[in-house]
């Protein structure tokens, strides 16, 4: 159960209205629910308002209708092809799509009108995840300009993602390392570093950091579920039966952790 950070990660929405108005013929001819028929309506009667193509597209966004979404933004774009907010949220939609190639066109074109550090950073974790060097060209930008500590943190980090998909583990540690220098609570980096040397079979060493990201938020089940990964390799079954318990009652779904538990008390018997 690793995760990776990925700036503007957003919860997939899945929504359905069979509701359906009895002047409607069939779903084949109207698909949308009845408030999305409503606002496409008000467009088409007010079709320069962008106040509602923008509802319009959040209401899309929020039902999964990504190439719907996308659609009405370009038609923003085709207005004002020089808004930076309008190519930035085009990005994000074709991040929900799972749409890499459109995402880092629209994140470049924003970047070229307006080239700020979040919209750096979201391509570099693009290309970190690429293992695209234009990663570390992006992040090394960003920590030259000298802005907040926390761009500098994430700069770090997502060069750290770049070496880890790189194969280049030292270089990976040392960057995430830099990381937590900036932003000592950035739990992500302890737990790269930590997965880092479980791979290596450094179990001690991994136990660590998971230990120091479970002191920074005691109330995530990851790092409480791979310390107890590391107790278990290190021959503490009863110090991992305790952590993986601590694991699943932060978050019940875990059942990584609860088929840990079984394990170690079916040994035991």
């Amino acid at each position: 159960m690793r995760s990776i950070l990925l700036f503007f990660c957003i919860t997939l929405l899945y929504a359905c209205n069979n509701n359906q108005d009895k002047s409607t013929p069939t779903k084949t001819t109207n698909p949308y629910p009845s408030y999305v028929t409503d606002l496409l309506k008000e467009i088409d009667r007010f079709p320069d308002s962008t106040e509602l193509r923008v509802q319009l597209i959040d209401t899309m966004d929020s039902l999964f209708l990504m190439k719907e979404a996308v659609v009405q933004m370009d038609s923003l774009i085709a207005r004002e092809p020089g808004n930076y907010g309008n190519w930035f949220r085009k990005g994000e939609l074709a991040i929900r799509m799972a749409d890499t190639t459109l995402a880092i066109q629209s994140f470049s074109t924003a970047a070229k009108i307006y080239s700020n550090p979040d919209v750096l950073l979201t391509l570099a974790n693009l290309y970190a995840a690429q293992k695209n060097k234009l990663a570390l060209e992006l992040c090394n930008n960003i920590i030259v300009q000298k802005p907040d500590r926390t761009y500098i943190a994430h700069s770090y980090y997502i060069m750290g993602l770049y070496f880890v998909n790189t194969g280049n583990a030292t270089i990976a540690i040392d960057n995430f390392n830099s990381c937590i220098q900036n932003n000592y609570f950035y739990i992500d980096a302890y737990m790269e570093i930590g997965w880092i040397y479980f791979d290596q079979q450094k179990f001690d060493k991994a136990k660590g950091f998971f230990e120091k990201a479970v002191a920074i938020k005691p109330t995530e089940a990851a790092p409480h579920y791979w310390q107890a990964k590391c107790l278990e390799k290190l021959g503490q079954p009863q110090e991992a039966l305790n952590a993986y318990q601590l694991a699943l009652n932060l978050e019940s779904s875990l059942g990584e952790a609860a088929e840990a538990i079984s394990r170690i008390k079916a040994a035991k018997k």
